[in-house]
């Protein structure tokens, strides 16, 4: 009888111990590079060359409504108001065909083109931005807003 009892709780502890060590090896497959478990990000995003992570807040108006609003993500070591927008673009579920001029200077977004009244109007930190978009740096978390409004300063 008493060994009837040991042999069933050497058994409880073996499925214990079974059970806690795939408990801790499934914990181990979540974690990113051993720091802490991080989800994948599903949002907007642009992978160019580089490793460095810039996530920029952008909000996109027509003359009526919101279009976009969202944090996209650039991998990238170079990150431009440009791969922002193209980012948007390239987004087939998410985004919207977004397209510049010569001059590096919005032309149009989601059909709506610039014309003699109105015009697309870039604003990073709430500041009219009026250089060609490729060569315009962003920062980390910095806004980034797109309207269409009358063509005037």
């Amino acid at each position: 009888m008493f060994q009837s009892k040991l042999h069933f709780t050497k058994s409880v502890y073996t499925i214990l111990m079974l059970l806690m060590v795939i408990a801790l090896s499934l914990t181990a497959c979540g974690t990113n590079k051993g720091d802490s478990i991080s989800p994948e990000y599903h949002g907007v995003k642009y992978t160019g060359q580089g490793t460095l992570e810039t996530k920029v807040n952008v909000v996109i108006y027509n003359e009526d409504e919101i279009l976009f609003l969202q944090t996209v993500k650039i991998v990238d070591d170079n990150p431009t108001v440009w791969k922002v927008l193209q980012a948007i673009s390239d987004n087939a579920e998410q985004g919207m065909r977004i397209e510049k001029d010569q001059k590096g200077q919005i032309s149009m977004v989601d059909g709506i083109e610039n014309n003699q009244t109105k015009k697309w109007k870039l604003y990073i930190n709430n500041i009219l931005e009026d250089e060609d978009l490729e060569n315009v740096g962003i920062d980390e978390e910095q806004p980034l807003t797109l309207r269409y409004k009358e063509n005037t300063l």
